[in-house]
């Protein structure tokens, strides 16, 4: 027994040494053409929806479908409303390289009940629109173009830029016109000579200057035959693609597009800067012809009946978000929260941020209470971000942004201009601690004994409902709103 032991103590490594050989020389091949080999069989209920699995099985296996999608898996679905030949591509991906293996497939006649979509049809004006559907940047519009943080912090929108109306004109973006097609999916790209885009692709456009708006435009025109596709995408935005030699609005190297909102009047867009990943660009269009009017300038202040005894009652009152859709958001105008969240109601996912106390009382004191717990994100020096115990601010940088009391004023309206509060001290603010006027803070701490002032935009006397903005652009370009009501 013993010398059988001391036998398998000496042969095992050897075996063992074996096994890793082997399998270090299966991960030092790269896969051929025929390892990306893959089936197709239409679905029973329709064949322009098509199956597509792989013969075998990769760590990464990516698709492209022929018909402007691209996605991954094993088995995918394409559909494929119009009839034509599609070029199907599989590449698969192991440690050593990649391969990849194409087949054409055939569909024999058009679907149109797949065109027949809710997006196809805004973006298209539908199946009866045979001229397609022309879309234009919404020039007019405060916030129709601007830049934010990759990934997104206070929410998808134009947080650190956004333009003001017709501020880059002369750019060449507001003359393009962007024309979707339901026939084959075709896009057309009308640039009227030339276009805007980010300095950083100056080298790829021959001929690009300084229109003295900021970055560059060039002289370029769109190819012809250049088409548009549209992927769901699970658990993020769907995505809209062009063709290459096809772009929206500003150039920043990439032609996906995320549909941030997509509305009959309305399309609002977020992509990513491809010479800086840490940046997304956003972009708003209008329909050719169609007149945003009401949204495109702030209105002036009008006169708001809302007194230093409103705000303390009897003395001292306590103040809380309303639970309801547009008491806390974020748009290119005092009331407007188009950026985030854009109507919906988030006081249930927020719920720790709308039991929070905001007290004035009439010595001028202002206290801020968390009832215990906070809505933090990542600027205030938190390990993760969302509703969780206000300790957890200790001894980080943002701890000051915790409960604490501090000072206010308040400063009557007078004709056109709006009553104000201020609120001074380390940490102090009403409702948003990163929001001050002109910036957001990208980490802590808060600025010692600073102020923040926050415009009064309205107040119901019979509901009591108070309603405070505050511009974190200083031009007007970004605002935020929150709506309160007295603790009762």
């Amino acid at each position: 027994m013993r010398k059988l032991l001391k036998y398998l103590l000496v042969v095992l490594p050897f075996v063992v040494m074996a096994a890793c050989v082997d399998e270090q020389n299966i991960e030092d091949l790269p896969p051929t053409s025929e390892d990306a080999t893959f089936s197709v069989e239409p679905t029973s209920e329709n064949p322009n929806i098509v199956n597509f699995t792989a013969d075998r099985e990769f760590f990464r296996m990516q698709w492209d479908l022929g018909n402007g999608t691209t996605v991954e898996g094993r088995t995918v679905t394409g559909t494929y409303p119009n009839e034509g030949t599609y070029t199907v591509t599989l590449t698969v991906f192991n440690a050593a390289g990649s391969a990849s293996f194409s087949q054409d497939i055939v569909i024999d006649q058009t679907d149109p009940t797949l065109l027949d979509s809710p997006i196809f049809n805004i973006l298209t004006g539908g199946i009866n629109a045979i001229e397609g559907r022309t879309w234009v940047i919404d020039s007019a519009r405060v916030g129709h173009f601007g830049v934010g943080p990759n990934p997104s912090q206070a929410g998808d929108f134009p947080e650190w830029y956004a333009a003001q109306a017709n501020e880059k004109r002369g750019s060449g973006m507001y003359t393009d016109r962007y024309t979707f097609f339901l026939d084959n999916f075709g896009f057309n790209m009308e640039t009227n000579g030339f276009v805007y885009l980010n300095e950083a692709q100056g080298p790829n456009f021959p001929g690009a200057f300084d229109p003295g708006v900021g970055d560059l435009s060039a002289p370029y025109e769109a190819p012809d035959g250049l088409t548009w596709s549209y992927t769901e995408v699970e658990n993020g935005f769907d995505e809209l693609r062009i063709s290459e030699g096809g772009f929206l609005g500003y150039f920043a190297g990439g032609t996906t597009y995320q549909i941030v909102n997509l509305e009959e009047n309305e399309m609002f867009l977020r992509y990513i800067d491809q010479a800086n990943e840490e940046l997304a660009w956003y972009i708003r269009l209008i329909p050719a012809g169609f007149d945003s009017g009401e949204d495109v300038q702030e209105e002036e202040p009008s006169d708001v009946n809302f007194n230093f005894e409103d705000l303390i009652g009897d003395g001292t009152q306590a103040w809380t978000l309303k639970s309801a859709a547009g008491a806390f958001g974020v748009g290119p105008a005092p009331g407007n929260d188009s950026f985030f969240p854009n109507g919906n109601d988030i006081s249930d996912e927020r719920a720790c941020l709308f039991n929070d106390l905001y007290i004035f009382s009439e010595d001028g004191t202002y206290e801020y209470d968390t009832q215990g717990d906070i809505f933090a994100e990542f600027y205030m020096g938190v390990s993760e971000e969302g509703c969780q115990d206000e300790s957890n601010l200790e001894g980080t940088p943002g701890e000051a942004w915790g409960s604490g009391v501090h000072s206010f004023e308040f400063t009557p309206g007078e004709g056109s201009t709006r009553p104000k509060i201020t609120v001074t001290g380390t940490g102090a603010f009403v409702v948003l601690a990163k929001a001050f006027n002109g910036g957001e803070y990208e980490q802590g701490p808060p600025n010692e004994n600073a102020s923040v002032t926050y415009d009064v935009l309205d107040y119901d006397p019979e509901s009591k409902e108070l309603t405070l903005t505050i511009d974190i652009t200083n031009d007007g370009g970004v605002w935020w709103t929150f709506v309160l009501v007295p603790n009762e």
